[in-house]
């Protein structure tokens, strides 16, 4: 959302961070993910035989101790070996609502273009070189490889960053000083574009990253059709 792949999002979140509107809570999508996860998890444990740890909130920063206003919490690290070689990669789960319609509910064939950079952030702040996204639905399950992207990550991190400290924090001084009760018109000078300048890069780019990711498997009601 800090980059604009969303319509308002952008200028929501800045809100939120400002703590000048209640945080997204969750809504009907993000309870169903969260009763399903569980079922999820163990369904990826029985396909692939990885073994799961579940660390911390993890805080950005052990390179470089300015990145920590990053922070990451994933739904599990993968630690491996491979031909003798350690492997190690992060695990991302989904369990798409499709508005509710369980008619339409079947495991994805690509990854959707707005996941890319939350992946991306994922594996650079917990320093993996891939992630499993596994996507399950009441009708089968899907399982995407992707890998990380340093040149992606570069860029993206400038528009975060520029969100972070250009509109989030000189905004944050200003609301523990002043009283702001029309924070669009009184922090318009702070307001954040809709887009960030390199949103539509970063659009093409997260498409580059979905080409270059591996659909590792698609099952259908238990059968493999991938």
């Amino acid at each position: 959302m800090a980059v604009g792949f969303w319509p308002r999002g952008r200028i929501k979140l800045w809100l939120e961070k400002l703590g000048l509107i209640e945080p997204f809570s969750g809504n009907l999508a993000t309870c169903w993910s969260n009763i399903k996860e569980e079922e999820a998890l163990e369904r990826y444990k029985l396909i692939t035989g990885n073994p799961i740890s579940f660390p911390e909130f993890q805080v950005h920063g052990k390179k470089n101790p300015e990145d920590n206003w990053l922070a990451a919490s994933p739904d599990g690290v993968v630690d491996s070996y491979i031909y003798g070689l350690p492997s190690h990669g992060v695990l991302e789960i989904k369990c798409p609502f499709f508005g509710g319609d369980m008619t339409r509910a079947y495991p994805w064939k690509r990854v959707p273009l707005y996941y890319i950079p939350q992946a991306q952030g994922l594996m650079e702040i917990l320093d993996r070189d891939w992630m499993d996204m596994y996507v399950w639905t009441v009708h089968g399950s899907s399982l995407f490889r992707l890998y990380r992207n340093e040149e992606y990550w570069d860029i993206l991190k400038m528009a975060l960053s520029d969100f972070w400290w250009k509109h989030v924090q000189p905004a944050k001084e200003i609301c523990s000083t002043s009283v702001i009760t029309n924070p669009l018109v009184e922090l318009k000078s702070l307001r954040p574009a809709p887009k960030h300048e390199l949103c539509s890069y970063i659009v093409h780019a997260s498409k580059i990253v979905v080409d270059n990711s591996d659909l590792l498997m698609r099952e259908i009601h238990g059968k493999l059709r991938y």
